[in-house]
């Protein structure tokens, strides 16, 4: 089974974890990857690295940096497309962007006879303008499958009317990067709650902030991971109520740096409120800190209730008295405490480690080249009779 992986992020072996458990587990999948030669992950600039399991070829990106506005260089992907011959194209990429166009442009030139699949994240509905909407309509009806990370996203395909396989594939966790610590019951220490992430509207801080505010009594401290143009305004929002001592920001930090972080902290909350640009599409950090052992707070805002389940708490988006709330229980209930923290470990082994998300990916590449099968040979059946 010959598949070719195009995905603008997998740049480094930590980003190309999906692709990694792929090639382990299943030695009868020949896998290529096809990757920029830099992308901005999480507000850091990460380069392109080779890997061990299989080749990694690079292919400049050109137009925009922008997710939907970018093109790769095509000579790269003509000549993967040549040297490898696929049987499945598996590329990341919205259906309406610039990227799907250009691969599915190409699959149709140098491998017709290859089934190409979608792995899509978008989750708000959307009528885009031209000739967005037409590469949107034309890739719909061409690509033989997508495989949404959210049951949110899913529901999405649904409305644009597409019929064909879409399972869902979450997004999963390295569980041996991801340990979770010993239990922080009664250290007499003041509890760490944690935010791991972009800083940018939409994100919630300042509903962080304002709860904070509201629990100022309670003695925690504050770890901010990440950055963004809501830092600083969040940052004076803690000045001017008296908080800001009990905070530490890390900035911007590598993806490698991020499991030790988890370590430190007590709980972790996602904030995150819908925006006509933000709907959260499934929460990395969440399937990150439950592997961790870190208790989860988040909103009700796209998929994250559905990837937290039972193992943490949710709250109504906006809602900083709910948030407040949600907070004060998890910092002065010890027991309940410990009760996430033992239920996100299994609900991540479950659902979320890598070998789980290869498990789905490589029987949707098995369904679509057995039906691929089954074509051709009924129209060789018809064309013999």
């Amino acid at each position: 089974m010959r598949v070719l992986r195009i995905a603008h992020a997998s740049l480094t072996p930590r980003l190309r974890e999906r692709e990694r458990a792929l090639a382990r587990n299943y030695p009868d999948l020949d896998l290529e990857v096809v990757t920029t030669e830099k992308w901005r992950e999480a507000e850091v600039d990460v380069e392109i690295t080779g890997d061990d399991l299989f080749p990694v070829t690079k292919a400049r990106r050109l137009l925009s940096h922008h997710v939907q506005l970018f093109a790769y260089n095509p000579k790269p992907i003509i000549a993967a497309l040549r040297r490898h011959r696929p049987h499945l194209i598996d590329l990341n990429a919205e259906p309406y962007s610039v990227a799907c166009a250009e691969v599915l442009t190409l699959r149709n030139w140098f491998a017709p006879r290859a089934a190409l699949v979608l792995q899509t994240c978008q989750n708000i509905f959307r009528e885009y303008p031209k000739p967005f909407n037409w590469l949107e309509r034309r890739a719909l009806k061409q690509i033989a499958a997508a495989y949404p990370c959210s049951e949110t996203a899913r529901e999405l395909l649904d409305l644009k009317g597409f019929d064909k396989p879409s399972p869902v594939v979450p997004f999963g966790v390295n569980l041996e990067a991801f340990t979770p610590r010993p239990f922080n019951g009664n250290s007499g220490q003041p509890l760490t709650i944690g935010y791991v992430g972009r800083m940018l509207p939409g994100k919630g801080l300042n509903v962080l902030a304002e709860a904070l505010n509201k629990i100022r009594s309670e003695p925690w401290k504050l770890l901010m991971v990440g950055d963004g143009s809501e830092r600083k305004p969040f940052e004076q929002a803690l000045v001017e109520s008296g908080l800001i001592d009990r905070a530490e920001f890390t900035g911007a930090i590598s993806y490698d740096s991020v499991p030790q972080l988890f370590h430190r902290m007590d709980v972790l909350v996602i904030p995150t409120e819908t925006t006509a640009r933000i709907r959260e599409q499934f929460g990395r950090v969440i399937v990150e800190a439950m592997a961790a052992g870190v208790p989860v707070i988040g909103s009700t805002c796209g998929a994250i209730p559905e990837v937290i389940g039972e193992a943490g708490l949710v709250f109504p988006e906006r809602d900083a008295d709910a948030l407040a709330a949600a907070i004060r229980r998890i910092l002065t209930d010890a027991a309940l405490r410990e009760e996430f923290a033992r239920m996100g470990r299994p609900r991540a082994e479950e659902n979320y480690s890598w070998d789980r998300v290869a498990s789905k990916t490589y029987e949707l590449y098995r369904q679509l080249l057995r039906k691929q099968a089954s074509e051709v040979l009924n129209q060789e059946f018809e064309f013999a009779s």
